[in-house]
This record gives C-alpha cells, structure tokens and sequence, in this order.
C-alpha cells in the first residue's frame, strides 16, 4: 500500500509555459495547462507516451503524482521491460509483476483486467487491483499499462470513491504512444496544440 500513499507528496513541478522550448528530451513529464486540463507527455527513449488530464480541479502535486479530483490520485511512471519477467507480453507481464509486488505487501490481493475500459484497443490494458490488510481493510488500484519499445507507460489511479471508470475510459481514450523523440521541436508542437485549447 505504501505506493498508492506517495500519491500526494509536494514536491518539484515540472510546468511548461508555452513560450519555452527546451533543448534536450525531458527526464520527467511535462505538462501543458489548456483550458480545461493538463495536456501531458513522458519520454523514453525515441517515444514518449501522451494523455491530458482533463477538468480544472486537477491538482499537480509533482511531475509524477496528480490528484485528479477529491478522493482520486494518479501516479505517472515507466516500468522498464529489464524489470518483468516476459517481453513477449509486456502487458500481461507488467500486470503480472504489480500484483507480485501486492502479493508481497498485502493479506490478500485480487484482480481482473477491465476490457470493458478499454474497448478494441489492443496498445494498452487496463487492471483493477484490489488489495486487503490483515484486518480486511480494502484499497482498489486501476493500472492502465500503455506498451512501448522498452517497456510499459503506466498510470496508476488510486480512488477513494467506488465508482470512477468514466474516468478511466477518459484517460484511457487520451494516452497513446508517440513513435518520436520527446525533442525541443515536438515540445514546441504540443505546446502550440496546448496553446490552441486555450
């Protein structure tokens, strides 16, 4: 559990305002205020994975934690396909190695993968993961795990409320993958497309 408790952390932000452009591939996300949201991107490598974060009640707590809305929390994060056991499925296998890691933190974990949130999209997956104290105390997890060269894109929510899958199919809907380098002329593309929204 203690993954889903650094949710809200203050910390560093990496905002871009639309009149900069930066000269190398970002390390962290970055995000680009619109008018109704956060358009964002992350590099890895020769790709970078983009989503927007949409309503203006989202809260960036740091370029890697989101509080979508009350209650609901959203971490941003790169799973390296060295970490997973089978690079034949780094879908399957990035939802395997996240409920290994519950296994090991929890009394109890269950999970089940939500087609149903993902429609005819064969890119990205989406795992409910629900894990249980000693006690029976339990705290769901929606892993949308978006596949790429090297590894997995994931955005890991964590809600208080029971009910968020619209939310999900949102996210879901926004977060693809990007075969281009995350350069100073694509940041200023996205930033120009940010700047359009507005």
């Amino acid at each position: 559990m203690k993954r889903f408790v650094q949710l809200l952390p203050l910390g560093a932000l990496i905002l871009l305002p639309v009149e900069v452009v930066q000269a190398e591939t970002p390390e962290d996300p970055i995000y680009v205020k619109t008018s109704n949201g956060w358009n964002a991107a992350y590099a890895h490598g020769n790709e970078y994975a983009e989503f927007r974060v949409i309503g203006n009640g989202a809260k960036l707590q740091d370029a890697y934690h989101i509080l979508l809305q009350k209650g609901v929390g959203m971490m941003v994060s790169f799973v390296d396909k060295k970490e997973l056991q089978n690079d034949t499925d780094l879908l399957a296998a990035h939802a395997q190695w996240e409920i290994n890691y519950w296994h090991q933190h929890a009394s109890r974990v269950e999970s089940n993968t939500r087609e149903d949130l993902t429609g005819t999209r064969k890119d990205l997956k989406v795992t409910e993961i629900r894990v249980y104290n000693d006690k029976g105390a339990q705290m769901s997890s929606y892993l949308i795990g978006l596949a790429a060269k090297d590894g997995v894109f994931v955005l890991s929510l964590s809600p208080t409320k029971k009910d968020i899958d619209p939310l999900v199919k949102e996210l879901v809907s926004s977060f693809k993958l990007v075969p281009r380098t995350l350069d100073a002329e694509e940041t200023k593309r996205l930033s120009s497309e940010a700047k359009a929204q507005r």
